[in-house]
């Protein structure tokens, strides 16, 4: 959906998951309505999982890009998939994959990057297999003490030609 269809009771689970994977609450709403799109994995009434694909700031593009050492792949990745979250009786059960593929299919002709602890191992082999890359190397985050990976899916359209 695109977020300024979206009533504000269906901003909950962002609020919710930003919140366990350790966003920060600073300006989060305004972040969340600014998001290119916002999925919601459903089964019925069930919502099951969310992410979305932001628009990020062209200084946060800088500071990570820069960070990674990947900083004149930039250009080629304008949109960032982010706030992914299964919620907890849910997980186990490939959603996760679905939704980090829901959110290639939502911009067949834009790159994308992702960033990934580091050590969260099973969480980058997910992202590989739905076809991202390693863009540079792990850089440390400014928000807490540990390392940070930057991944990379190149135009969904230009890989299947």
């Amino acid at each position: 959906m695109q977020p300024g269809n979206v009533p504000d009771s269906g901003l909950a689970p962002f609020f919710h998951a930003a919140g366990e994977i350790g966003v920060e609450a600073e300006r989060l709403e305004q972040r969340i309505r600014r998001a290119h799109r916002l999925i919601y994995l459903l089964e019925g009434e069930r919502l099951l999982g969310v992410c979305a694909i932001k628009v990020p700031a062209p200084s946060y593009c800088r500071r990570v890009f820069g960070g990674a050492g990947a900083d004149d792949r930039r250009d080629a990745f304008p949109l960032e998939f982010g706030w992914l979250y299964v919620f907890p009786g849910e997980r186990g059960a490939g959603h996760g994959g679905m939704l980090i593929a829901a959110g290639r299919r939502a911009v067949p002709d834009w790159g994308l990057f992702a960033t990934v602890r580091a050590d969260a191992e099973p969480l980058k082999r997910l992202f590989m297999r739905q076809g991202y890359a390693p863009l540079g190397g792990d850089y440390d985050s400014v928000l807490g003490d540990h390392r940070l990976s930057l991944l990379g899916s190149p135009p969904f359209r230009a890989a299947q030609r």
